[in-house]
């Protein structure tokens, strides 16, 4: 803002030639643009302000200077292609494109307006070459047909062209032949004119882009055959143009080169705008409000895929874009209004562009994973594809990123953000210098001259810094813009970082412990840290951690008045408004308002009285952590110069008193030394939060303690413990029930209703007590207590959500159901309706259920607006008779009698229009938006009467209702506003294990779908559909406790989320068990068995995610092409595409490439290392030990002939994907049926090994659970005996886990693609075999057998899963050698396998152009970490190892260890059979001897059934009689299992196996209404005066007495009345409080059961016709 940043000012001293107070004339000359220098001849320097040669004319300089554009002024020497490949670094690379400084000098300097007036008058003669920039339409272009109209008028047409083909070509697999056709058309201007530069650089972008994609993704990058080479086209290529376009074709290359360089890009590369917001169609170009660019009003004009996903999230790209259409105007007013000192203009500028921030999260809403959600629907799937392909040209050059769209950068700017070290900083920096040079300088101008947000700290004006703050908050906040778009990227990386991509993964540098979103997730909230640095300072704390706290309120105010909004004496419901002058607060229908709530002065005197505090209410006091920020919180909304230190009254007043938490009991307790009986009888309590207040606690808790332990618990001297003891209180949200169009609104009205609930007996001593809500009874106390109006200090904030706003149709009908106060926020719908549209526009409908005549709220208001025709009003009293009826004749409510009636009825009998209303127009009905307000149980009851209205009106079944009412929540026009209603949860039910939350990920049609949050289980079955951010979000964490990513999206402080979650809890999950000292190695093995069991969830919940649309499709339905994208992902126009095949085999290729990288690699390994190690440690140096040859079996199963078989059938179907060689047209539905096949038996063996898993899961809890101290009291070695039989349980299952792979193999190798049965020309199918056969090669060795194939090199048979041939042993030796093979081949290959940080954005996207082949980055991360974990483990236990090992002691040279491993690779796969007497069956928890004399020990049960005797743990020596004993404790305890419940499956069949029957487990549902709200408050009046209000309450309470007051010693004489006595715990008290789970059937008919799950049986029934091998699939 100062003059010295002016470029003409600056030259002369500082001072403006023109408007300095010193100058007489030129203080009238302001020029027109602003600025006074702009278009006047002024006094000083020009010409060095402007590096004009001496001795030229300046003015006249001036103005051919502005008749050019700035690229071709600045851009018109750029570097050579030699030059550019000297550059070593990417600094040196961005240092090729102008400095901004010079483009700002060259757009004629500040302010921002004189950029863009220069941009409007050069830009349409040039053909926006600079970048579109205008003061109507912002960064977007006027005219989005202009350039590609232009483009279609010259030789350049032939790539537009090619682009409308292209979704075509890449179905057909010709993407290349199709390229290679084109001619050579240069990109000069004399062929392609200005006007046209702009669809040529998007067109060119894509071709090369998807050229280099095919090139890389042909169908041999991941498993392919020696045979088959791909042939790459015979045409000129455009290598010597630079990397970028090293093998594309010069017919493509060229022109793209040459307009690049026109367009200012040193480099060629794609922007993510060129794909977006410079590639789309408007439907109604009149149709511009709020801005033009809208989701539902484009179209992408060149789609690469033609999918779904990518046509929905570019058209989404596009739309958040165009969202900021009108900021960059906003923006450039803001600045000249501060030019010119003109604050009330500032202020109007500064609301408007905040309006402008708070609507762009909703541009984020049309890009939706839920499949329901139509156009809208991005398939993360396909998402990744198009990730893929806009990976960039090179590593040099930028990369496709959402730092390149406008807004991100401008707002930085105008922010004044400081710091860009952040990853993301970083990166913003590095791509601001590739900006179009309109928009670089656009930057340049506020970043640098007249600042904003300084000029608004200098005013001192309450107003803008309150305006400030909120576009602050609308901007950077966590419900803001960023925040919105953090959220939004997590949910989608999350699914498709678990679906196994890399491309997906972002590769952002985090350990091995961390998942790529997550990180992706930390680098987005250090961004925001970045930006919110310059105004809230340094955050200690994540940004989504201070969502739902103190932090969110940061305006001050008080309570204006308390009126009455019905006819009841009791005033229930009250409406509050809320003085907001001067705050520069501003809202908009549907926003809440955040308040902390204050404590009551009743409350504060029990606590103060309790503890001795009420002659030091006034006291500061030393915080630290959350108090410490409160209390720089309360400095910054105060807008103080210096800190207030908090007091006593602060902390009681502000701080969380009641309900009594579980935490606030259990700090009590430990500071009481756990003397106080009703502390005791707290915790002994049933559920969870106790229904009382803290100073309800401690009253109780002085008059039972003795003095000597309170007196040493709180003490007086230092009364730093207050503030441990007492949290800082959270904020309410209120939806505000009140519209203004005032610029600035000087009130906000809140509905408010009190809650009220019975205090519990502890304290209520078996009185009725009632009691108010702490914030409810703050705000609306009952009337006798509101005469006097408080003047207490309220923060409140101003928070939208996105899921609960007015359409942006303003003749969309709408209908709004409430309950009771849930009528708040319609209020403010329908006065905003009226008041922005008048009688004229969408017709509203008020559904609203309330209890009594007299509870009826604004009713008057209503009456009005129905007799105006402005709305329908339709009302429900469940307690009354007296009622109201609608009528549409005479446009009233008619008195009439009605019996008692909840809403559902009403809705039920007004069920045709709220039917038509729910169906969208495109099912014929209405399309409306409905909007539900309440409790949860006003939700339940909107919901079931909806459902029968639509079954009564519209279908025949409820499965078409559940289709109409997900359909309205996917197209979000169905939204929620539940607000929170506390309810109790239960702590006494039989909790569910880890094993059964595993079996619950709902990925099979109509199964359950679980998830564990901070220890709680619910089934989000029914929710699903209603989830706004999709329902695949929710089922990427089914089965899994996904605490980590609830916090993570701030769900943990949301209480409407908390509010919905009771509805759905079941129970709480099985804790850990409270292993002591010396169970170390126990614990650490429950963590990696843990870990291991949510791996294998995780991949079978990613496997439905990736492959639903290939097990759901259909080659009957045909898909012609929708400018929506396709719809099935077989056929395109009748054809077969090419598409589903490359996602089966990118798909598949992982899977067989990798061997199950995330469950057979490293992480098994580290297992059976620490297994073995445990039983082998545990008999000893001398004992002969024998192991399961675990790793043994998956090598072999990995190099079996059915391995190659199926790798070889793979490596076929990748030959279909490009080019005609392929001939996929005569084997098209072989390969159909084998991707069908193949994904379904995927899927049986995740499933399979999840039962495995979870069995062993359950055995740490049957450990855990039958045996306690008795036992380790009778064997002093139990704990060793204890870990040795769970090892041994725990290696055998993996035994079984690795044999499932050669069964999957064996069954995957009876499938192929060659089913000449299955064509509709089975002649023609041969025939092309045969073709193939002679081309490759392999026609001479078609007869042979299968052992001299030359493409076989494993072996002959699977032997391995015979009956006759169970796997080997081995002993400990073996292990290790396999076990440092492993280490030893990791570390040399470290730089290959381990991923690394990356430094750069474009080596981010780089990698995301990598094989789809690889191991996937979370497996890869996981397994480099698990490598870490083994590898620390053998160094730890080295002496151990070599203690135990019969190896040489001297250590081998890693030539040695190598040429050992060799050898026993080539000798070890082929283990003998055994011996026949090694089959025999062994009975559950029965030992055996074998023919040598070996002690056998059992093995788990078999969850196949099979006969077939798994492999045995043998030691000669035998195990001790107490682990014996314990491993049949944990296999008798799996067989009873069996009888108790059975895995859970689905009763579909399936084509090749039909699916055995299984009864469903009986798991306990907790159900019933929420009860009411447990927070307390007094009812006392409020009062000004600290002391008088506390000196008022101290007559009757327990008053703690002085310390010279306390009576001494043991024996003391105490009086009657209220002064404490000492506490005797008794045993009853204590065992209440430990109470233990209930194991029988509770009243409820809940059952108690083991946390066991039996196995599904093995299909092995073809192993007895057959012998050795499968019998062929039918």
């Amino acid at each position: 803002m100062s003059e010295h940043s002016c470029p003409v000012s600056g030259s002369v001293g500082g001072r403006c030639p023109v408007g300095h107070a010193g100058s007489t004339r030129s203080n009238s000359r302001m020029g027109p643009r602003g600025c006074a220098f702009s278009g006047y001849g002024q006094p000083g320097d020009i010409h060095a302000a402007f590096d004009i040669p001496r001795g030229v004319d300046a003015e006249e300089w001036l103005r051919m200077r502005e008749r050019k554009s700035i690229n071709q002024l600045l851009y018109n020497n750029i570097p050579s292609v030699q030059e550019i490949d000297a550059a070593k670094t990417q600094a040196e690379i961005d240092a090729f494109n102008a400095h901004e400084q010079d483009l700002l000098a060259v757009a004629l300097g500040a302010p921002a307006r004189q950029v863009m007036l220069r941009a409007e008058e050069i830009g349409p003669k040039t053909g926006w070459i600079d970048g579109y920039l205008s003061a109507e339409h912002g960064f977007c272009p006027p005219d989005y047909e202009e350039a590609a109209g232009a483009l279609s008028r010259t030789p350049g047409r032939i790539w537009a062209d090619l682009c409308e083909r292209m979704p075509g070509c890449v179905a057909r697999g010709r993407v290349q032949e199709s390229v290679a056709a084109l001619p050579l058309v240069e990109g000069t201007k004399e062929v392609i004119p200005d006007q046209a530069l702009w669809a040529a650089v998007v067109a060119l972008g894509m071709l090369c882009s998807i050229y280099r994609f095919e090139s890389k993704n042909d169908g041999s990058e991941g498993i392919a055959s020696a045979r088959s080479k791909k042939k790459k086209p015979n045409v000129p290529m455009g290598d010597d143009l630079g990397e970028e376009l090293v093998g594309i074709p010069r017919c493509i290359a060229l022109p793209y080169y040459q307009i690049s360089r026109r367009m200012g890009r040193t480099l060629p590369h794609l922007t993510f705008p060129d794909q977006s917001s410079y590639n789309i169609k408007i439907r109604d170009p009149t149709s511009n409000y709020p801005y033009l660019a809208r989701f539902d009003n484009i179209d992408l004009r060149w789609s690469v895929f033609g999918e779904k996903a990518e046509i929905a999230f570019l058209k989404g790209c596009a739309d958040t874009s165009a969202s900021f259409q009108h900021g960059p105007d906003a923006i450039a007013a803001c600045q000249e209004h501060v030019m010119n000192k003109n604050v009330e203009g500032l202020l109007r500028e500064m609301i408007r562009l905040k309006e402008i921030l708070e609507r762009m999260p909703n541009a984020f809403h049309s890009i939706n994973v839920n499949p329901n959600s139509g156009e809208n629907y991005v398939p993360v799937h396909q998402w990744v594809r198009w990730g893929k392909f806009s990976a960039p040209l090179s590593k040099r050059c930028p990369a496709s990123s959402g730092l390149q769209f406008p807004p991100f950068l401008v707002m930085d700017a105008f922010l004044g953000r400081k710091k860009y070290t952040s990853f993301l900083g970083l990166e913003g920096v590095h791509l601001r210098a590739w900006l179009p040079s309109n928009l670089r300088a656009f930057i340049a101008a506020i970043e640098y001259h007249y600042r904003i947000p300084e000029f608004v700290q200098q005013s001192g004006d309450p107003r803008l810094m309150g305006v400030l703050d909120g576009i602050i908050e609308a901007y950077t906040g966590e419900r803001g813009f960023m925040g919105t778009h953090r959220y939004k990227v997590f949910g989608i990386l999350e699914i498709a970082a678990k679906i196994g991509r890399t491309e997906t993964n972002g590769l952002s540098g985090a350990a091995d412990a961390s998942r790529p979103w997550e990180e992706t997730h930390k680098q987005f909230s250090d961004a925001m840290k970045e930006r919110l640095e310059p105004y809230r300072g340094n955050l200690p704390v994540e940004p989504h951690q201070m969502r739902g706290s103190f932090e969110e309120c940061r305006y001050v105010t008080r309570v204006l008045n308390r009126s009455n909004v019905d006819s009841d004496p009791t005033r229930s419901i009250a409406l509050v408004t809320l003085d907001i002058q001067d705050t520069g607060i501003t809202f908009m229908p549907g926003d809440r308002l955040a308040v902390m709530p204050l404590n009551s002065w009743e409350e504060c005197a029990k606590v103060a009285a309790a503890l001795g505090l009420e002659t030091r209410i006034d006291d500061p006091i030393e915080v630290t952590g959350t108090w410490a920020r409160f209390e720089q919180h309360l400095t910054s909304v105060r807008r103080a110069t210096t800190p207030r230190k908090l007091t006593v009254a602060d902390i009681l007043r502000r701080g969380h008193l009641a309900p009594i938490t579980k935490e606030l009991a259990l700090k009590i307790h430990g500071l009481l030394a756990a003397s106080s009986n009703t502390v005791l009888q707290v915790l002994a309590t049933d559920e969870w939060p106790v229904r009382g207040s803290l100073g309800d606690l401690l009253q109780d808790a002085l008059m039972d303690t003795p003095a000597h332990i309170w007196d040493k618990a709180f003490n007086l001297e230092n009364l730093s413990w207050l503030a441990e003891l007492i949290p800082v209180e959270v904020p309410r949200t209120y939806s505000i029930a009140s519209y203004t169009d005032e610029l600035l609104p000087s009130t906000v009205d809140l509905a408010i209703s009190r809650a009220e609930y019975k205090l519990c007996a502890t304290f209520s001593k078996q009185d009725d007590v009632l009691r108010a809500g702490v914030a409810s009874g703050f705000f609306n106390p009952h009337p006798p207590s509101d005469d006097m109006v408080s003047d207490d200090e309220i923060l409140v904030g101003v928070s939208r959500p996105l899921a609960f706003q007015l359409p942006l149709d303003r003749m969309a009908p709408c209908a709004f159901f409430a309950g009771g106060s849930g009528i708040a926020p319609f209020r403010s719908f329908w006065q905003y309706r009226l008041t922005t549209d008048g009688l004229s526009g969408g017709k509203n409908y008020l559904y609203l259920g309330v209890q009594s005549r007299e509870k009826f709220c604004f009713e008057e208001e209503l009456r009005e607006y129905v007799n105006a025709d402005f709305m329908e009003v339709h009302v429900a009293f469940s307690r009354d008779s007296r009622g109201l009826a609608y009528d549409s004749h005479s446009r009233d409510l008619v008195e009439k009698h009605i019996p008692p009636r909840y809403i559902d009825t009403l809705i039920v009998e007004q069920g045709a229009t709220i039917s038509d209303l729910v169906m969208s127009k495109r099912q014929g009905g209405m399309g409306g938006y409905l909007y539900v307000c309440g409790s949860v149980a006003v939700f339940d009851s909107v919901m079931n009467g909806i459902r029968k209205a639509i079954y009564t009106h519209c279908t025949a079944t409820m499965e078409n209702v559940d289709l109409i009412v997900n359909k309205a929540f996917a197209e979000r026009r169905f939204m929620l506003d539940v607000f929170m209603t506390p309810k109790p949860l239960p702590c006494n039910l039989p909790t569910i294990p880890l094993s059964q939350l595993a079996q619950h990920t709902g990925h099979r049609p109509g199964s359950r779908m679980w998830i564990g949050v901070h220890g709680s289980v619910y089934d989000v079955t029914d929710f699903c559909p209603m989830h706004p951010g999709g329902t695949q979000i929710v089922k990427s964490n089914a089965g899994v406790d996904c605490s980590k990513s609830f916090d993570n999206l701030a769900h943990t402080n949301n209480p409407e989320v908390a509010s919905l979650l009771t509805k759905y809890f079941i129970g709480h999950l099985t804790p850990k068990p409270d292993y002591q000292g010396g169970e170390e190695e126990i614990s650490s093995l429950y963590d990696l068995w843990a870990g291991y069991l949510r791996t294998t969830v995780e991949t079978l919940v990613a496997h439905q995610i990736e492959m639903h649309e290939i097990q759901g499709a259909s080659i009957k339905e045909s898909s012609s092409y929708d400018p929506l994208g396709i719809t099935n992902i077989w056929l395109r126009e009748n054809l077969p595409n090419t598409i589903a095949i490359r996602t089966f085999y990118g798909y598949q290729s992982r899977l067989l490439q990798s061997g199950f990288p995330a469950l057979f690699g490293p992480k098994l390994q580290e297992l059976v290392l620490k297994l073995s190690f445990s039983i082998a440690n545990a008999g000893g140096a001398g004992a002969t030990i024998q192991l399961p040859d675990v790793l043994g079996a998956v090598a072999r199963a990995n190099t079996s002939s059915d391995a190659v078989t199926c790798m070889n059938e793979v490596a076929l179907v990748g030959q279909f994907i490009c080019g005609s060689e392929g001939a996929l047209r005569f084997q098209e539905r072989g390969v159909f049926a084998y991707a069908a096949k193949s994904v379904e038996l995927d899927i049986e063996l995740l499933e399979d090994l999840r039962q495995e898993i979870g069995t062993g899961m359950d055995a740490f809890d049957s450990l855990a659970s039958s045996y306690g101290s008795p036992d380790k009291m009778q064997d002093p070695d139990f704990e060793a005996n204890r870990l040795t039989a769970l090892s041994t349980f725990l290696l055998q299952i993996l035994e079984r886990v690795a044999r499932r792979l050669g069964i999957f193999y064996a069954q995957l190798a009876q499938c192929s693609v060659y089913r000449p049965e299955l064509e509709r020309n089975p002649a023609r199918t041969r025939w092309a075999l045969v073709r193939r056969c002679i081309r490759d090669g392999s026609l001479f060795v078609m007869a042979h057998k299968a052992a001299t194939d030359v493409l076989t090199s494993g072996q002959q048979s699977s032997y391995y899963i015979s009956r006759a041939n169970p796997n080997q042993n081995v002993d400990f030796d073996n292990v290790m050698s396999q076990l440092r093979a492993t280490l030893g081949s990791a570390q040399i290959d470290t730089h290959i396998h381990v991923p690394q940080q990356p430094v750069t954005l474009n080596a981010v996207h780089q990698a995301r152009g990598r094989s789809s082949g690889d191991t996937s980055a979370v497996a890869t991360r996981e397994n480099a970490g698990a490598l870490r974990a083994m590898n620390n483990f053998v160094e730890k236990n080295s002496k151990a190892i070599r203690r135990l090992s019969k190896m040489p002691p001297t250590p081998l040279s890693f030539e040695d260890l190598q040429r050992s491993v060799l050898g026993m690779a080539h000798t070890g796969l082929h283990t003998p059979p055994a011996e026949t007497h090694d089959t025999v069956a062994v009975g559950l928890g029965i030992k055996g001897h074998d023919m040598a004399g070996h002690t056998r020990l059992p093995t788990p049960p078999s969850s196949r059934g099979s006969s077939r005797s798994p492999s045995r743990v043998r030691s000669s020596t035998g195990m001790s009689a107490s682990a014996e004993m314990l491993l049949s404790k944990v296999n008798q305890s799996r067989a009873r299992g069996h009888s108790l419940h059975s895995r859970h499956n689905s009763s579909i069949n399936h084509h090749h196996a039909p699916q055995p029957q299984h009864q469903a487990p009986y798991y306990p549902v907790i159900g019933g209404l929420p009860t009411p709200p447990m927070s307390v408050s007094g009812a006392s009046q409020p009062k000004n005066n600290v002391h008088a209000a506390m000196n008022s309450m101290m007559g009757h309470l327990n008053t703690r007495r002085p310390r010279s007051e306390a009576p001494m010693g043991g024996n003391l004489n105490l009086p009657v009345g209220r002064v404490r006595s000492t506490s005797r715990s008794s045993a009853g008290s204590v065992a209440g409080y430990n109470h233990g789970h209930n194991r029988g059937r509770d009243s409820h008919g809940h059952v108690s059961m083991q946390s066991t799950n039996s196995l599904r049986a093995f299909k092995l029934r073809e192993l007895v016709d057959a012998g050795e091998r499968f019998a062929p699939a039918a």
